[in-house]
C-alpha cells in the first residue's frame, strides 16, 4: 500500500498486474468500488489489486472519458469491465461492494466517507482527510460509532521520523503553537496549466464535481 502515495504507483504496468493475480474463489473475494478514478484513486486501486483476493466491480467518476480510460487499463490486467456510475450514491447502493476507495477532490471526502459508512462499506480515503477540523471531527464521530474498517492515506505518519516529530510537538517543548506551515516537494508532478474559463468538456458532470459547493472549494 505504500506505493499508493508515490509516483511509482502511477508507473506500474497493468500487464504485469495480470501476471501477479491468482485465481480466487468467489467466497474469498473482496469486492471493491472506486469513487474518483483519475489520479490517486486509481493508483490506490492498482496497489490494492496486487492482492488477488481483491476484485474491482465498480467505478464512479464524473468524467465519462476517465471511466473509459480506466476500464481499458483494467482490461490490460485481465479484469473484466466494472459497473459504471456517475453518482457515488448509486454505487453505495450496490450490496455486492465490500470496500470503497475515495479518490475524489478534498471537498467531497467528508460526505462520501460518512455516506459509505452508513451504507456498511469499509473505506480507504485519500488524503487530506478533510477541508476543516469540523469536517474531520464529523468523520471521526462516524468512524467511532461504526464497526467498519477505515484508513486515510496518511500512511507516512507511521514512519519513525514522523512519529518522533509528533511526539516532540506533543511534549510541549515548542510552547503554545498558534501557526503551522508545511511545504512538499512534488517534482514528479506535471504543472497544471492556467486556462481561461470555458464550458465543461463533453461527458463531464461539472455540477456533480462541485457537489455541495456553489463554487469550486479550493
Amino acid at each position: 500500500m505504500a506505493l499508493a502515495g508515490s509516483s511509482a504507483a502511477f508507473l506500474f504496468p497493468m500487464e504485469l498486474l495480470a501476471t501477479m493475480r491468482k485465481r480466487v474463489g468467489p467466497n474469498d473475494r473482496i469486492n471493491v468500488g472506486l469513487i474518483g478514478c483519475k489520479g490517486m484513486g486509481f493508483s490506490d486501486l492498482t496497489s490494492m489489486l496486487k492482492m488477488s483476493e481483491t476484485n474491482v466491480i465498480a467505478l464512479c467518476d464524473i468524467d465519462e472519458a476517465v471511466l473509459q480510460t480506466r476500464t481499458a487499463d483494467l482490461e490490460k490486467a485481465g479484469i473484466k469491465k466494472p459497473l459504471w456510475y456517475r453518482d457515488y450514491r448509486k454505487l453505495l447502493e450496490n450490496k455486492d461492494i465490500d470496500v470503497v476507495i475515495i479518490g475524489t477532490p478534498d471537498h467531497w471526502h467528508c460526505l462520501q466517507l460518512t455516506d459509505a459508512l452508513m451504507a456498511g462499506k469499509d473505506v480507504y480515503c485519500e488524503k487530506p482527510i478533510a477541508n476543516s477540523i469540523q469536517e474531520s471531527n464529523i468523520m471521526l464521530n462516524y468512524v467511532s460509532s461504526s464497526d467498519r474498517m477505515v484508513q486515510v492515506g496518511q500512511w507516512q505518519r507511521s514512519q519513525p521520523h514522523f512519529v518522533d516529530a509528533i511526539n516532540f510537538v506533543h511534549s510541549g517543548k515548542l510552547g503554545n503553537i498558534r501557526l503551522a506551515k508545511a511545504w512538499a516537494y512534488q517534482g514528479w508532478m506535471k504543472p497544471v496549466p492556467v486556462v481561461s474559463d470555458s464550458a465543461a468538456p463533453e461527458g463531464v458532470d461539472y455540477k456533480m464535481w462541485l457537489g455541495q459547493c456553489s463554487k469550486p472549494c479550493f
